[in-house]
């Protein structure tokens, strides 16, 4: 292997989520890493459905169908 062309690497290497605000320390070839969502957050990891936490769309949908469902009956 020739010397002096790899990365210097950080095991200590600090990345962020800027979705929880969750802190990790990861092996990195950067020394600060931002990242989206991680693992404390994830809708996979954690077990909760992204649009159920989101609210928004989906839940303005169900509420249209539970007020039309009443209407007709």
């Amino acid at each position: 292997m020739k010397k002096g062309i790899h990365p210097q690497m950080f095991k200590d290497a600090k990345a962020t989520c800027t979705a929880c605000g969750a802190v990790f320390a990861i092996p990195s070839t950067v020394k600060e890493v931002t990242i989206e969502i991680c693992r404390m957050c994830h809708p996979v990891y954690t077990g909760k459905k992204q649009g159920e936490a989101r609210g928004g769309r989906i839940e303005r949908f169900r509420k249209r169908m539970a007020a039309g469902k009443t209407k007709s009956k």
